[in-house]
């Protein structure tokens, strides 16, 4: 690639793909392209930064909405935030139509970047068409970062042919590949490619508020699920580890996007079922709770999922009974997998003997998967620099 160190900052254009900076911000930085981007604005290698929101319609434009770039003290060089639109709400789902669309924002950014300095930028996109199809001779160089496989999305089932046809594109035109597992970078099969698997925020677990009320009136050992209550949870599990574990209770907090799914755990004496809660007592509710679980469902879409709250419950202290998925795999002796569809009590209560982690292991744990240690890594593959 062309930006090799020592030639003065790197420019950088970031689109965001499917989420807007607004999304980040109201999430509080906590997917891995929020944490990319923050760093980027905070690296002094990097000037200037383009952010790109995902493509909105015309139409959303009436709905109003936050497109300003935020001052942060911790920001250096210059940052700004496009947002581009069409006339569509979503992604055609063919590959043809996919491809012009995505072309047509690949010039504009282009165009936006030549009126920004002389050297060309790094495109690095989160949007598999946009990554196939970015002019690979303009731009310094093209960057893929896969913090899932949409291909697997079940919303995108739709779309799966067109994605497809994207990653074989790719790896065609070397395109470089970052993604957070490494089923993302071997299903993609670009030469230059990278696994950095997801991270944490250190700081996020200091100072932390209460519990919330209901939870600390909770009776008993508390075996708790936090994140997107969706198709990937596997229910059934659920119900029987609240069946075998009656004196236990199994708390599930999250986004429900279909809360139809989870009603007939609602009835279950021993499951409570809560919408979100702000992040900051979500991690207190991990550092409280004696078990945090990950009952996913063995999925092509799980299977190349890094699932934050692994990492989140072990920075907590938290012994964790997971899926047995490859992303699971050799980050901890304290997570105990369960092959899918077993049955999770007898390790939930393994895990519970275990005990939460001493203070010297948390620290330890906290410092080896910070965000901090996670974009150097990455921004070695994607810009070429060295480490800070």
């Amino acid at each position: 690639m062309t930006t090799a160190p020592g030639t003065g900052p790197v420019p950088v254009v970031f689109s965001l793909a499917f989420q807007s900076w607004a999304d980040a911000q109201a999430r509080q930085l906590s997917w891995s392209a929020d944490v990319m981007v923050d760093q980027l604005a905070r690296d002094e290698a990097v000037d200037p930064l383009v952010v790109v929101n995902g493509l909105r319609s015309h139409a959303a434009r009436l709905r109003g909405g936050s497109s300003s770039w935020p001052a942060d003290p911790g920001y250096t060089g210059s940052q700004s935030l496009l947002q581009p639109r069409r006339w569509r709400r979503t992604d055609p789902p063919r590959w043809a139509a996919a491809a012009r669309e995505y072309a047509r924002l690949d010039r504009t950014l282009l165009r936006r970047a030549a009126g920004s300095g002389s050297r060309p930028p790094v495109l690095v996109t989160c949007h598999p068409v946009h990554a196939a199809v970015a002019d690979r001779d303009a731009w310094a160089d093209v960057v893929y970062y896969g913090w899932d496989d949409w291909a697997e999305y079940p919303p995108f089932a739709g779309r799966r042919d067109m994605l497809l046809e994207a990653y074989s594109r790719m790896a065609e035109r070397d395109v470089v590949v970052i993604g957070v597992t490494r089923r993302i970078v071997d299903r993609i099969g670009a030469a230059r490619s990278a696994v950095v698997p997801n991270g944490i925020h250190a700081s996020h677990f200091e100072d932390l508020p209460d519990v919330p009320d209901w939870f600390a009136a909770l009776d008993g050992p508390v075996a708790l699920y936090a994140g997107s209550l969706e198709v990937r949870v596997d229910r059934d599990a659920l119900r029987r580890l609240a069946a075998d574990l009656p004196g236990w209770t199994v708390v599930l907090v999250g986004h429900e996007a279909d809360p139809s799914l989870f009603d007939p755990l609602r009835s279950v004496p021993n499951i409570v079922v809560r919408p979100p809660e702000p992040r900051p007592r979500v991690l207190r509710m991990m550092a409280s709770a004696d078990v945090g679980l990950i009952p996913h469902r063995v999925t092509p879409m799980t299977e190349a999922m890094s699932p934050l709250k692994l990492y989140e419950y072990l920075a907590s202290g938290v012994p964790v009974v997971a899926t047995d998925l490859e992303p699971m795999r050799d980050v901890s002796d304290r997570c105990l997998l369960v092959p899918g569809g077993a049955e999770l009590a007898p390790r939930v209560l393994e895990a519970a003997a275990l005990g939460r982690a001493g203070r010297e292991e948390v620290e330890a744990f906290r410092a080896a998967h910070d965000w901090s240690a996670r974009y150097d890594a990455w921004r070695a593959r994607a810009l070429g620099l060295p480490p800070r």
